[in-house]
């Protein structure tokens, strides 16, 4: 499977919508929750939004990206763009949401990105995690470099992003419509991991320094399939 996208990749996230509805929601629940807290500059009197590794939004909100006047996604994938319209295009257009979607790397052009829409929110779409995986096993003290400079990059704007934190197989076979594990404030993260039903050793996608020291950071379980887990990481940045 190619990690960036393609159609293996595509399939199988079709096929595993009801699977992932639980963390689709959860994710859904948490964005509602900050687009009642934040009031993001405008362009033009609306607020716009930067969508980066949006893939074909399979996890993603339609309710929460009719919150902005315009959505520009941005993916390396040639099907992403396509895909994304069939899913939310309908929606956002009955929302009077303005989409746009571009084949194109984002996170290598970013500066220009952020230059050419200075005042537009950004949102991670999944995609930090996956970082490491451009680069051999000897560079990640690179991509760690490179995820902890996003906050220095994105300083001054409105920004957030849902991200991998570490993945792994499980103890015992997930049944499909469990309930999702949820994690106590108070719990350190091997407790976590064990509430995961982890089996070690699991994978750590080197996202532990991307938001700044005292953000508010949200966990999600995502089942990814019916033996393996991820852990996610969500927040949003304000200046």
């Amino acid at each position: 499977m190619n990690l960036t996208g393609g159609f293996t990749w595509h399939w199988l996230a079709w096929r595993s919508q009801a699977r992932w509805a639980p963390t689709s929601h959860a994710i859904e629940n948490w964005l509602m929750q900050q687009a009642q807290a934040f009031k993001p500059e405008a362009v033009a009197g609306q607020p716009s939004l930067l969508l980066i590794g949006a893939s074909a939004g399979w996890m993603m909100s339609s309710r929460w990206l009719g919150q902005f006047a315009r959505v520009d996604t941005f993916d390396i994938d040639p099907f992403a763009g396509t895909l994304f319209k069939w899913r939310h295009g309908a929606a956002l257009k009955e929302q009077g949401t303005e989409l746009h979607c571009h084949t194109q790397d984002a996170m290598q052009n970013l500066p220009a990105l952020l230059s050419k829409h200075p005042k537009a929110c950004v949102f991670f779409d999944n995609v930090l995690g996956q970082l490491r995986f451009q680069h051999p096993a000897n560079d990640w003290q690179v991509v760690e470099k490179k995820l902890q400079q996003l906050k220095v990059t994105l300083k001054g704007r409105e920004w957030g992003s849902v991200h991998d934190r570490m993945s792994g197989p499980t103890l015992e076979t997930i049944a499909e419509g469990s309930a999702l594990p949820v994690r106590h404030p108070d719990w350190h993260d091997q407790h976590w991991l064990t509430q995961l039903n982890a089996q070690s050793p699991w994978l750590d996608h080197l996202t532990h320094s991307v938001f700044p020291t005292g953000v508010s950071v949200q966990d999600f379980a995502w089942n990814f399939s019916p033996r393996y887990r991820h852990w996610l990481q969500a927040a949003w940045v304000r200046p």
